[in-house]
């Protein structure tokens, strides 16, 4: 493929943005990336399949499970199947790659694997692990602050910047920074607000986000992982309070990054 025809638009769309667990018309975390014909898919949390058009968004397909808590890849039950059933009725011609984390907890790697109905290759990732769709580099880093081995993504080219956190803490904020230093977006977890006073270094507060994308220079914030309970505005109230451009990830609405 010649140079120019790279760099085209990003379009990323948010399939999911709850966690535990999914409530109404929301699902538990994972985002659509597109590029060229590429797709890229950031997490596979419950219902997210619910917002993917079978099979097309089957075709040249990525699947990025970032640590695995259930709320972050319980949904890749139904690409397996969906692989499987499209790939016999001749409407899928090319696996589906599954990156995901080398280290396995509580046999969750291992059952998600073993499941032989499926028409999908798995790769292994750890800190550090890079790989290239077209010009697009994809690159993965420990962000050493979540209460298991968890994954942050970052997808560049000389155009864009994206950064997906997953769960993150503020326990290795400086490195955090570094990592996201630039970025077009940063797709960031917010579970917390300030009224929890939470101390916790395991899961990220709005108001640490807002923090984050105006340290790390970046020009847009996308708050995710949201309590099911509590009200969006009010993650997005008090990241405004250190940094201006940021919105709320809602499912099916899309962003596109234009070159």
């Amino acid at each position: 493929m010649k140079e120019c025809e790279f760099m085209k638009d990003i379009t990323i769309t948010p399939l999911g943005t709850l966690s535990p667990y999914p409530k109404g018309d929301k699902n538990c975390p994972g985002f659509l990336v597109q590029y060229n014909n590429n797709k890229i898919l950031l997490d596979c949390g419950s219902g997210i399949t619910r917002l993917l058009n079978f099979p097309q968004d089957l075709e040249n397909l990525n699947v990025i499970i970032s640590h695995y808590h259930k709320d972050h890849f319980s949904d890749i039950g139904a690409i397996q199947y969906a692989s499987y059933v499209y790939h016999n009725l001749g409407l899928l011609d090319k696996k589906i790659k599954v990156y995901l984390p080398k280290n396995d907890f509580m046999f969750n790697k291992k059952a998600i694997i073993s499941n032989k109905e499926s028409y999908l290759d798995y790769i292994d990732i750890e800190n550090g692990y890079s790989f290239f769709i077209d010009d697009l580099k994809i690159t993965f880093e420990d962000n050493k602050s979540h209460t298991i081995e968890t994954f942050m993504t970052k997808l560049e080219n000389r155009d864009f910047k994206i950064i997906y956190t997953a769960d993150i803490g503020t326990s290795n904020f400086e490195s955090l920074i570094d990592f996201c230093q630039g970025a077009d977006l940063i797709i960031c977890e917010s579970s917390l607000l300030k009224k929890y006073n939470s101390n916790s270094s395991t899961h990220m507060r709005a108001y640490d986000a807002g923090i984050l994308a105006k340290m790390a220079n970046a020009r847009r914030l996308w708050l995710t992982h949201f309590w099911p309970e509590e009200d969006i505005r009010k993650y997005l109230m008090e990241a405004k309070e250190v940094f201006s451009n940021v919105d709320g990830a809602l499912e099916g609405k899309k962003l596109v990054l234009k070159k």
